[in-house]
């Protein structure tokens, strides 16, 4: 089926620019698109979004940790259940996080329990980004937030407007590169600070 690749620079300065543009110069498929300077997560997904043609959607991570070859379970589920959004979720097989070391683990399993006891037990993985979305649906919720957050404003704004959502095991694995830019207690407050914007009357 056809496909194309955006490829979002976050205002990098360690020669990702370069080699996104050289892929892109290479390959008809593969776009780029750039902020200028670096402005978080949820910035980098709004463009990507914004950049994308195709009917359906799908964000991941570029240190790999959800491999790519398990898009094609996402675009089943889509298929098979008539799908708004698909999550790719390490949480509903044990063996999926096995990888991941405890320090890690554990802040992302609070996190999530958190979001399932405010939005609904439905949905396992709220903060994960592996995700597919339809793309008429993701254009109606105009995500406001800048940060790793994203992913549970999308996830959890979905539930409050009763889209269709389906989810299927995914493995999450360490990056073999590269450094997190995740900090956690940074990351807590920017999640506090959503939760109240989506409970606000």
């Amino acid at each position: 089926m056809p496909y194309e690749v955006v490829i979002v620079d976050d205002g990098s300065t360690d020669g990702t620019a370069a080699a996104a543009d050289a892929l892109a110069a290479a390959r008809k498929d593969v776009r780029v698109a750039r902020l200028t300077p670096n402005r978080g997560l949820g910035a980098a997904l709004r463009a990507g979004f914004a950049e994308a043609r195709g009917e359906w959607i799908a964000a991941l991570d570029a240190d790999l940790t959800f491999r790519p070859a398990a898009l094609k379970d996402l675009l089943a589920a889509a298929h098979a259940e008539n799908a708004d959004m698909v999550c790719g979720s390490p949480y509903l097989r044990a063996a999926d996080m096995a990888s991941v070391p405890w320090a890690r683990r554990l802040p992302s399993l609070m996190m999530n329990a958190l979001y399932r006891g405010l939005f609904g037990t439905a949905l396992t993985a709220y903060t994960p980004m592996f995700r597919l979305y339809r793309a008429a649906k993701l254009r109606e919720l105009a995500p406001a937030s800048e940060g790793f957050e994203i992913s549970a404003e999308l996830a959890a704004r979905a539930r409050q407007k009763k889209w269709r959502i389906a989810e299927v095991p995914a493995a999450l694995e360490t990056r073999v590169a590269g450094v997190s830019k995740l900090r956690r207690w940074r990351e807590l407050s920017s999640h506090l600070r959503l939760i109240a914007r989506l409970l606000a009357p």
